[in-house]
């Protein structure tokens, strides 16, 4: 059978499309062909901007010797692991339990039902073959081997899929945060930020936690850490100096060089850390990164329908990175020299290059503040001229063959950027963030959420398709929170909790007491993954955990936050161990240990008074108001005079009329 990726909507899918390798895409008919030919699988899973990817379909998909040998012996099945993040945990977890370590291109053996037998990442085409052959004669000589070896994996890849519930009971103190930063900080790099060592990935949800921690517990090594991390990041070759935007992560622990593919759900999150950040410490750079990264956005990844792409590529014309660098000669036939002299000087650009094959990447090691004072240079001066020599570049670059484009839209990550809107919002009092929230909460109601009320996971091509995961509706209830929070738009609460009582209903574990990725209609893989701990993107069980912890508060709902403190129980050991990998579940923690500060706003303008408050960073604070004459939030209710109502579990203080008043009432709560 030819190859079938022609039928995808996936761009990943696409790029493979053409292929000698006879590809079909994961399903039953991939498994029911295996059967009937008595063929092993092989389960390649990859997304689109992944270099390693790239290099490996050049290496060996495109190679018809190497087809041959995919087509006569196993059927191969090309993966999207942005559409099917189930599949792409099951042979990840196959992975790790052989390897010990994963990553993309992840390429599975299996038997014709699924049961994985051996997994790994990139091979050489001469290796790959190997591993071929070696499965293939294995197979047809000693099958039963093979079965042994399949049920043996599929048992620990179960295992590794499912937590007991927890007996032991933990009280939430902060005396466990401060055993959480203890084990934590040894493993931080004091000079660059982000974690010690090489490659360095950012972990928003690290930074969230600590700007938490540092505000309630005052430790200045968590306050320095975070500062120092956002710091570098920003000014560093991770983020696109020129046009805006993270990339994804950097292959050296001072963030000069990054693997350059650029993804929405970082971008996403970090505006959320960012703008928290702004309001906790106040540095200008913070709030540059706000407007830059959202102006890329716009530039580059949003669709006429409202919603955002998932990603840019990392290659162009064949070569990582090749968009993104410059020549010395480029940068001087644009630049005047005196302009250039002191450009180079803060971008570390030399005529040699500050990178491989004579060529420079921009990255800054300091603030134009500092580096002005250095510099005896006048600052406002040499920020304007660092302006007007970035525009110059990019109008260049711009006439470059572009990187690939992702241009599918993907639940779960749109839903982090409402996040990171309304954060950015709250941060600059700029209605323009507000307004991209909105937008972008549009596009689910009018694209995403089905007539059942439950939501697709992915949109491209002209629809919608694939029943949405818990890595879906999880972010998807915390942005339109927070979206209620800035606006006060009680429709946007009440979607949330529907959701969440849609994932009760359909991804609860009994057994766990946590929830699966899947739902109970989805197809039925040979494990139904969970996600537990946080990696780059938070794990659907943290960030559903945090949601139900607010939404509990909201509607006066003790199930509802017996379950998240629950959630938080099972996973509290690994948390007090392994905190980085476990930072959501750590922000959980503390908002269990500091109770909210219930802000009731029934004022004229509550919203307006709501960013007065906010131009601090008061963490503990849950708003609470509606723009309805009839609300449904228990808090509201008999609250009709024009005051402000600062409570502490469905428990009010006497009001006041002033936001002022209640911000002396938080400081001194």
């Amino acid at each position: 059978m030819p190859n079938q990726l022609q039928y995808s909507r996936s761009p990943y899918l696409l790029q493979h499309a053409n292929n000698p390798v006879d590809w079909m895409p994961w399903g039953p008919e991939a498994l029911q062909k295996a059967q009937q030919e008595n063929k092993l699988l092989i389960i390649s899973v990859g997304y689109s901007a992944c270099h390693w990817c790239h290099v490996m379909e050049h290496e060996s998909f495109e190679d018809t010797e190497v087809a041959a040998l995919m087509n006569n012996f196993f059927v191969p099945v090309k993966v999207d692991r942005e559409e099917r993040p189930d599949v792409d945990q099951v042979y990840m977890n196959a992975a790790m339990l052989i390897n010990g370590s994963g990553g993309w291109p992840l390429n599975a053996i299996a038997l014709p039902d699924g049961r994985p037998i051996y997994a790994g990442t990139y091979f050489p085409k001469q290796n790959w073959m190997q591993v071929l052959a070696y499965f293939a004669d294995l197979y047809r000589k000693d099958p039963g081997k093979m079965t042994g070896q399949a049920e043996r994996l599929t048992q620990g890849i179960r295992q590794l899929d499912f937590l007991p519930k927890s007996d032991e009971h933990i009280r939430p103190d902060a005396r466990l945060l401060d055993i959480t930063w203890h084990h934590w900080r040894p493993k931080t790099d004091q000079e660059y930020g982000g974690r010690s060592g090489a490659p360095k990935f950012m972990m928003p949800n690290n930074y969230e936690f600590l700007l938490r921690y540092a505000y309630t517990s005052g430790d200045e090594s968590a306050r320095q850490h975070t500062e120092t991390t956002l710091e570098k990041m920003a000014l560093s070759g991770l983020y696109d100096q020129l046009a805006g935007g993270f990339t994804r992560y950097s292959t050296d622990e001072q963030w000069h060089i990054p693997h350059f593919e650029k993804m929405l759900y970082d971008n996403a999150q970090l505006l959320s850390v960012y703008a928290q950040a702004y309001r906790a410490y106040g540095q200008p750079l913070y709030k540059d990164i706000l407007y830059h990264t959202t102006e890329w956005l716009s530039n580059e990844m949003v669709a006429p329908d409202g919603g955002y792409y998932a990603a840019l590529d990392a290659d162009s014309e064949g070569e990582e990175g090749k968009f993104y660098v410059w020549t010395w000669d480029e940068l001087a036939s644009v630049l005047d020299p005196d302009d250039l002299k002191i450009f180079a000087a803060y971008y570390h650009c030399t005529w040699q290059g500050n990178w491989e094959h004579g060529l420079n990447h921009l990255h800054a090691t300091e603030t134009t503040e500092v580096f002005a004072q250095r510099k005896n240079l006048d600052p406002e001066a040499l920020k304007q001229l660092l302006l007007n020599s970035r525009t110059k570049l990019l109008s260049l670059r711009n006439q470059r063959l572009r990187p690939g484009l992702d241009d599918k839209r993907i639940t779960g990550w749109n839903a982090l950027l409402i996040s990171g809107f309304v954060q950015s919002y709250w941060a600059t009092e700029d209605v323009l963030f507000l307004e991209k929230a909105k937008q972008l909460a549009a596009f689910f109601t009018d694209t995403l959420l089905k007539d059942d009320g439950s939501l697709w996971h992915t949109y491209n091509r002209g629809s919608a398709y694939l029943d949405a995961y818990l890595s879906d509706y999880a972010p998807a209830i915390t942005g339109f929170i927070q979206l209620y929070q800035a606006t006060f738009d009680e429709s946007y609460l009440l979607q949330a909790y529907q959701w969440a009582e849609y994932c009760i209903d359909h991804f609860y574990d009994e057994k766990s007491g946590l929830f699966y990725l899947t739902s109970d209609h989805a197809e039925g893989l040979v494990s139904r993954p969970m996600q537990l701990s946080d990696n780059v993107i938070s794990s659907s069980n943290s960030i559903l955990a945090r949601a139900l912890w607010q939404l509990g508060h909201y509607f006066d709902k003790p199930v509802l936050k017996e379950m998240s403190a629950f959630m938080l129980q099972v996973v509290l050991k690994d948390l007090l161990k392994n905190g980085p990998f476990y930072a959501e579940w750590a922000t959980l923690l503390w908002e269990q240990v500091y109770p909210f500060h219930e802000v009731v706003l029934t004022a004229d303008h509550a919203d307006r008074q709501l960013l007065t408050l906010y131009r601090k960073y008061w963490p503990t604070v849950l708003p609470v108001g509606s723009i309805l004459a009839d609300s449904q939030i228990p808090l509201l209710e008999s609250k009709t005079k024009p005051y402000i109502y600062v409570c502490r579990n469905q428990t009010c203080q006497a009001p006041v009329s002033d936001i002022h008043e209640v911000v002396k009432l938080i400081g001194e709560g």
